[in-house]
C-alpha cells in the first residue's frame, strides 16, 4: 500500500512538473497544460451556468459568467490552434498527433456542456459548437489506429447527433413553453374559474387549476359572444390534471400510497403540484397576461386559509414550503433550461445522450493505455513538441468529460420538474387503472399495474428524499443605518472598539427568520386577506390596494374596526417615495430601540443593534416577542433600500440612501455610547427638514406616547409587517425578476402570496420595464 501511494504521488508530481515545463511549440508551458487549462475552464462555465442563479448574487453573476466567456473562447481556440496536423512523418509525429486527435474531441464535446445556466441563443451557440466538430473530424481522417478510432469516432457522433437534435428541437419547445403561458391565461377565464365561489380550500373543490396535461386541450372562440370555450367534456379533457384532482386522490382512492390521507398526512407531496400549479398562473406577471382570478373570494381564501396555515409553534412551514418550490420554478423559467427541456415531458432523449457520451469516454480510457506516454514530434511550425504525461493527462481530461455528463444527467433528473414529471406519471397510472376479471389476461394486467404503481411510488419518495435544490434557507439580510455610519465614523473605535477589528459584519449582516417575525408578518396577511369584503360584478376593485396601503392606520389605531384616528399623526404621510418612509421609520426604531436596551441594562445582552438579547428583566419580557420582530423588519426593509428592491426609481432609492447615510454618521458627531447617540438626535432642534431630524422626532413622540411598554413594540411590529406586504406588493415585476437570482428574497416570498391572494400592487404601468440599476444585470 505504501510502495503505491509513492508511486501515485511520485506519478502525479511529475505530471505537474511537465505540464508547466517550457515548450518550444508555445513559447511557455507545455501544449498538456492548455488542454487541462481549456478543460477545467469548460467546466467551470458549465458550473456557474448550472448552480451559479441559485447561489451567487445578481451583481456577481454577470461579471463572472462574462470573463468566463473570454477565457474559454481564447483558451479553446488557442489550444485547438497548437493540434495541428504534423509536417513530419515519423512515428513520433503519428504517436503525438493521436493524443491531439483525442484531445481535440474531448474539448470540443465539453465546449455543447453551456445548455444550462443563463439563456444563450440556442442556434448561434450550436452552429458556433458544429462548426468546431467539423474541425475535429478534420483531425479524425488522419491516420490512427483503429482501436483509437472507433471510441474516437463514436464521441463525435454523439457529440454532432446532440447537437443537432439541440438545434432542431430547443426553439420547439421554448415555443412550446411560451405558448402555455397565453393557453393558461385563456383557460382561466372559462367559464369554470369564473364561478367558483364555493370553493373548498381544505379539500381543493373548485381549484381547477392546470398542472399538467393540459397539451391534450384546444381554446376555441364561438359565436355570437366570441368568448374563449373550451370542451370540458371530450375525450381530450379526461387527461387534465389539476388540483382540485390531486386533492380527490385524498378521498377516493385508499390503495394510493402517494397521495392519499395516510400516505401524505402533511401535502408535501401534493404541495409540490400545487406549487407547479401556481406558477403557471404567476407567469402571466411576468407577460402582461390578465390575472383574471384576482378579483375571486376563492383565491384569497386558498391563501389565507390553506397555504398560511399556523404549523406547529407558528412556522408557518407550508407557506415557505410552497413559495419556495414555486420560486424554484420561477428561477429555472429566466435562468436556466428546465422550462424548455420538460416542455413536452420528460428529457429522455437528452440523458440518453449524455449517458452514451460517458460510455464511449469510458471505452476511450481503455484504448489510450496502448499508446506509448512520453513522445514528441514537429509540429507545422517546425517546433517540437514534448508529451510527457500524455496517458494520464488523457485520463484527467476524460475524467473531467465525464464528470460533466454525469452532473447534466444529475441536474436535470434531481430537480423539482422531475418529481412534478413522476407525480404526473402516477396520476396517469391511477386514471389507467384496469379492471378486475378472473382471466388471465385482466389478471397479468392487474399485476403489472401494481407492480409499476408500487416501484413509482418508491421512485417518488427516494426524489422527494433526495432532492434539495430550490428550498429556503430562510435567512434574511439585515442593515442598520446607525451602525452603518458608526463604522465610517473617525470616532467609532471609541463608541465600539469591536467596530474596527470586524467592520464588514456590521455593514449588511444574514440571520435566520425568526418565530416572531415570521408569526406577526404571516398574521398580518391573512388579517388583511380577511379584510377585503366579497367583490361584487366587475373587475379588479381598488379597494384592495387602499387597504395594502393602510398599514399606518392598522398598527396605531386603537380600534381596528372603528372610525377613530390613530393618537399619533405619520409624518411620513406626504412623501412621495417609499424610501423616504422606510428611513424615516427605521431611524425612529433604531432609536427606541437603544432606548429600550438602555433600560435593559446589562441584561440586555447587547453590544450592537443587531444583536437581538436572548432575554430581557422580568419587568421587559413581555416587550420580547414584538421588540424581536419589529427590529428584524425594520433592519430588513432598510436592507431592501440598500439593493433598490423597493417601488421607487432605483437611482432615488440610492441617492436618497446615500445622502441620508451621509448625514447621520456626521450627526454622529463625538458620540461615545449608544445613550449619547439619542441624546445627541433628540437634542437638536426639530425642525423637521431632513430624513435624520424626522426620525429623531417620530421616536420621541412614540416614546412619549406609549412609553417603553408591550404596546409600543406591538405596534411597530405589525407597522413593520403591514409596510413590507405594502413594499412587496407594489415593487415592480421586473425587480422581483432581477432579484430571482441568489438564495431568495422574503419579499418575492411574500410578493407571490400576495399575488395569488389577489393584491396586485399600485403599479399602473412599466411593470415589466427594467429598473436603472438593474440594466448591467439583466
Amino acid at each position: 500500500m505504501a510502495n503505491f501511494l509513492r508511486h501515485f504521488v511520485n506519478l502525479i508530481v511529475g505530471t505537474v512538473r511537465g505540464l508547466f515545463q517550457h515548450d518550444s511549440t508555445t513559447g511557455a508551458a507545455s501544449v498538456q497544460l492548455w488542454a487541462v487549462a481549456a478543460t477545467v475552464l469548460l467546466l467551470l462555465k458549465f458550473a456557474v451556468g448550472s448552480i451559479g442563479p441559485r447561489f451567487s448574487s445578481r451583481r456577481l453573476m454577470a461579471p463572472s459568467v462574462r470573463l468566463l466567456q473570454i477565457l474559454n473562447y481564447y483558451a479553446v481556440n488557442y489550444t485547438l490552434g497548437l493540434m495541428k496536423p504534423s509536417s513530419s512523418s515519423d512515428g513520433g509525429a503519428a504517436t503525438v498527433n493521436a493524443f491531439f486527435k483525442v484531445w481535440a474531441v474531448l474539448i470540443t464535446t465539453m465546449q455543447d456542456s453551456i445548455r444550462i445556466g443563463r439563456p444563450y441563443k440556442p442556434k448561434e451557440m450550436s452552429l458556433i459548437d458544429l462548426l468546431s466538430s467539423l474541425w475535429s473530424a478534420n483531425e479524425l481522417r488522419g491516420p490512427a489506429p483503429l482501436f483509437l478510432k472507433v471510441p474516437l469516432w463514436l464521441m463525435w457522433s454523439i457529440h454532432a447527433a446532440r447537437i443537432i437534435w439541440f438545434y432542431f428541437s430547443f426553439s420547439r419547445a421554448s415555443d412550446a413553453s411560451l405558448s402555455n403561458i397565453k393557453f393558461v391565461s385563456d383557460y382561466m377565464m372559462t367559464k369554470p374559474h369564473t364561478d367558483n365561489e364555493d370553493a373548498c380550500p381544505r379539500t381543493m373543490r373548485g381549484y381547477k387549476y392546470i398542472v399538467f396535461r393540459e397539451d391534450k386541450l384546444k381554446m376555441e372562440v364561438t359565436p355570437p359572444t366570441f368568448k374563449l370555450w373550451m370542451d370540458h367534456e371530450g375525450p381530450n379533457a379526461k387527461e387534465l390534471v389539476t388540483v382540485e384532482e390531486i386533492w380527490k386522490q385524498v378521498d377516493e382512492d385508499t390503495d394510493d400510497m402517494l397521495l392519499s390521507k395516510t400516505a401524505d398526512p402533511d401535502n408535501r407531496f401534493k404541495d409540490v403540484c400545487l406549487s407547479f400549479a401556481l406558477y403557471k398562473l404567476q407567469r402571466r406577471r411576468f407577460y402582461n397576461f390578465p390575472i383574471t382570478e384576482a378579483t375571486h373570494l376563492a383565491s384569497r381564501r386558498l391563501v389565507s386559509e390553506a397555504i398560511l396555515e399556523d404549523g406547529p409553534n407558528g412556522s408557518y412551514e407550508r407557506a415557505l414550503r410552497i413559495t419556495e418550490v414555486e420560486l424554484s420554478f420561477l428561477q429555472d423559467l429566466f435562468y436556466s433550461k428546465h422550462a424548455a427541456v420538460f416542455a413536452r415531458g420528460f428529457p429522455y432523449v437528452r440523458l440518453a445522450l449524455s449517458l452514451l457520451m460517458t460510455v464511449a469516454a469510458l471505452y476511450l480510457v481503455e484504448a489510450v493505455r496502448h499508446i506509448p506516454s512520453v513522445s514528441t514530434a514537429v509540429t507545422g511550425g517546425g517546433r517540437v513538441a514534448r508529451i510527457t504525461h500524455g496517458v494520464f493527462v488523457t485520463h484527467c481530461i476524460t475524467a473531467v468529460v465525464v464528470f460533466r455528463e454525469l452532473w447534466e444527467v444529475g441536474v436535470y433528473v434531481l430537480s423539482q420538474w422531475t418529481k412534478v414529471w413522476i407525480i404526473g406519471r402516477h396520476m396517469k397510472l391511477m386514471k389507467g387503472r384496469p379492471t378486475r376479471g378472473t382471466d388471465g389476461e385482466k389478471w397479468y394486467q392487474m399485476m403489472l399495474w401494481k407492480v409499476q404503481k408500487v416501484m413509482l411510488e418508491k421512485v417518488a419518495r427516494i426524489m422527494f428524499a433526495v432532492v434539495w435544490r430550490g428550498q429556503w434557507d430562510q435567512r434574511i439580510n439585515q442593515y442598520n443605518i446607525l451602525m452603518s455610519a458608526l463604522i465610517r465614523n473617525k470616532n467609532s473605535a471609541a463608541l465600539l472598539p469591536s467596530l474596527i477589528a470586524s467592520r464588514t459584519k456590521f455593514l449588511v449582516r444574514k440571520v435566520k427568520l425568526r418565530r416572531e417575525a415570521k408569526e406577526v408578518l404571516f398574521q398580518s396577511l391573512k388579517n388583511l386577506i380577511k379584510s377585503i369584503p366579497s367583490p361584487g360584478q366587475g373587475k379588479h376593485s381598488p379597494d384592495m390596494n387602499k387597504e395594502l396601503m393602510s398599514y399606518f392606520t392598522k398598527a396605531f389605531v386603537d380600534d381596528p374596526e372603528s372610525s377613530t384616528s390613530p393618537r399619533i399623526e405619520d409624518p411620513t404621510r406626504d412623501l412621495e417615495g417609499e424610501t423616504h418612509k422606510v428611513l424615516v421609520w427605521h431611524i425612529a426604531t433604531s432609536l427606541c430601540q437603544i432606548k429600550l436596551l438602555e433600560s435593559a441594562g446589562e441584561q440586555g445582552g447587547a453590544t450592537d443593534l443587531y444583536t437581538l438579547p436572548k432575554r430581557f428583566g422580568r419587568e421587559l419580557q413581555a416587550v420580547r416577542k414584538h421588540y424581536v420582530a419589529a427590529v428584524s423588519l425594520s433592519n430588513y426593509c432598510t436592507y431592501l433600500v440598500t439593493q433598490a428592491l423597493v417601488p421607487d426609481n432605483g437611482l432615488v432609492a440610492t441617492k436618497v440612501f446615500e445622502a441620508v447615510r451621509e448625514e447621520v454618521r456626521l450627526g454622529l458627531g463625538q458620540c461615545c455610547t449608544m445613550a449619547h447617540i439619542q441624546d445627541r438626535f433628540l437634542q437638536s432642534p426639530s425642525r423637521m427638514t431632513s430624513i435624520l431630524e424626522m426620525g429623531a422626532q417620530l421616536s420621541e413622540t412614540l416614546l412619549s406616547t406609549y412609553q417603553m411598554d408591550d404596546d409600543l413594540w406591538e405596534r411597530l411590529a405589525n407597522f413593520w409587517a403591514r409596510f413590507l406586504l405594502h413594499l412587496s406588493a407594489s415593487t415592480r415585476v421586473a425587480k422581483h425578476q432581477i432579484h430571482l437570482q441568489g438564495r431568495g428574497e422574503l419579499t418575492t416570498h411574500l410578493w407571490l402570496l400576495l399575488s395569488h391572494a389577489g393584491f396586485l400592487g399600485k403599479t399602473s404601468h412599466g411593470e415589466k420595464l427594467l429598473d436603472p440599476v438593474d440594466l448591467n444585470d439583466a
